[in-house]
């Protein structure tokens, strides 16, 4: 009698554990292209019935099959790919400001310059030509100066994406600590708490798209998650970071834990949008600004050097053609017509003195052959050759953005491949497990079914 009611309860017991295992299974099975989602393992022991050294059959704890150095891994890489296309998105953006396919800009300006002094040289008293000048230094310094704003203005707007990017970073820190507690709760109930530690996962991961991340877990259990060389949450405590700027007009990172001061962390973000922002603005936008300054500044320069030295109409020498300041600093933002020769034609200096008047075009002459002349990027380059370099710069720091973008994003696609294989659902494995489960379940109700005929039969021989 014994021996045949512990077979019902083994069978009961394998029947249980079995069905676990089905449920598990079609759990993995429905979330097998859920995001996120980590395969659950099911886990089966052995239970000895009493002082017996064979028994039973029941269901261990769940288990979550990750690697904490392999998701490190993934929020390194996924922080790397995320900086690289977000500056390569930023330099499309400035490359389309240097594109001149329809004739219209710096560059078809600047040869539109020249050639007026050209044809000034010929008709040295000619109103129209004279206009024509006039008409031709303002455009080239309106488009120097749309170029210049816009370079401006994109900083300015990278400043306020940072500014939403860091909202998103201080929510998601915030839910991660939510998660934290909740898993501690879950836990410390014994409950089970796979589909808390998903989402975990989850917000970590989006995470380390905004600022480069690194994980750990405390005494306690809690996950500590890093973040740009701080501490962004530590059990249910999340702190709070903010972008600014600095002394030098660059991007400043600061963090702040709950009631603690603020700390300087930008040395340290390296990662993630954060970072290709930084990168983009700081970095790129900045040093083709100051280039774009310098050229026309050196533009400039050389025009009103040999502009001032000829006698307009009036025979009055030393004119400036275009208004520019003392430096670089932005000329391509501030240059402009003089005020000198502004709206009067006859102010152009196209003679080389008044001597020369009337019909003198010595000067003129001498400003046309501005365009063949080495004055440029410290006299080394002619003034096409300077803008020319801008455009070379602009092009060559594009062209290594996309190849960053396609190496980091071919390193985040690996890691993640290898993250997938080790905690992700494959479903020839699952079917299998599906199969291996229902084949034991069916054999449990065989057993169940024999020992209960089994124990019907010795019962009615007992009570006949």
């Amino acid at each position: 009698m014994a021996g045949l009611t512990s077979l019902l309860y083994t069978a009961r017991d394998a029947l249980t554990a079995q069905s676990y295992g089905l449920d598990v299974t079609g759990q993995n099975i429905a979330n097998a292209n859920t995001p996120g989602y980590v395969r659950r393992q099911v886990v089966l022991q052995t239970q000895a019935f009493g002082n017996q050294t064979t028994g039973t059959v029941q269901v261990g704890p769940l288990q979550r099959p990750t690697d904490v150095f392999l998701d490190d891994r993934r929020y390194e890489s996924t922080g790397l790919s995320s900086s690289a296309g977000e500056e390569d998105n930023q330099l499309a953006n400035v490359q389309s400001l240097f594109n001149d396919t329809t004739g219209g800009g710096i560059s078809t300006s600047l040869d539109a310059l020249f050639s007026s002094f050209s044809a000034l040289s010929a008709s040295p008293n000619d109103s129209t030509t004279r206009q024509t000048v006039l008409s031709n230094a303002a455009n080239f310094a309106s488009q120097l100066n749309d170029t210049a704003n816009s370079i401006a203005q994109q900083k300015t707007d990278i400043m306020t994406e940072a500014k939403g990017v860091t909202v998103q970073v201080n929510q998601d820190a915030t839910d991660i600590a939510k998660l934290n507690q909740q898993i501690a709760t879950a836990t410390a109930a014994g409950q089970d708490a796979a589909d808390l530690k998903d989402q975990l996962g989850t917000k970590v991961q989006d995470l380390s798209t905004f600022i480069n991340v690194h994980t750990f877990t405390d005494n306690q259990g809690n996950l500590v998650v890093q973040g740009g060389g701080t501490t962004l949450v530590q059990g249910d405590v999340a702190s709070t970071l903010s972008v600014g700027l600095a002394t030098d007009g660059t991007m400043q990172f600061t963090a702040a834990s709950q009631g603690g001061s603020s700390t300087d962390i930008t040395a340290y973000v390296t990662g993630g949008k954060l970072a290709g922002l930084k990168q983009a603005r700081d970095t790129d936008l900045t040093q083709v600004g100051q280039e774009l300054d310098q050229f026309a500044y050196d533009v400039a320069t050389a025009v009103n050097t040999q502009h001032a030295s000829g006698a307009g109409l009036d025979g009055v020498s030393g004119r400036n053609l275009f208004s520019i300041g003392a430096s670089a600093t932005d000329a391509a933002r501030t240059i402009a017509v003089d005020p000198s020769v502004a709206g009067q034609p006859n102010n152009i200096a196209a003679a080389s003195s008044s001597a020369s008047l009337p019909g003198g075009s010595d000067n003129a002459v001498a400003l046309a052959a501005l365009a063949n002349q080495s004055f440029a990027s410290g006299g080394t380059r002619t003034a096409s050759e300077a803008y020319s370099d801008v455009l070379g710069d602009v092009a060559q720091r594009k062209a290594s953005s996309a190849n960053a973008v396609t190496l980091r994003g071919d390193v985040d696609a690996q890691v993640k491949t290898m993250q997938q294989s080790q905690s992700g659902v494959s479903l020839d494995e699952e079917m299998v497990n599906l199969t291996s489960y229902q084949r034991a379940y069916e054999a449990a109700t065989k057993v169940l079914t024999t020992a209960d005929t089994l124990l019907g039969e010795l019962m009615n021989s007992v009570t006949t």
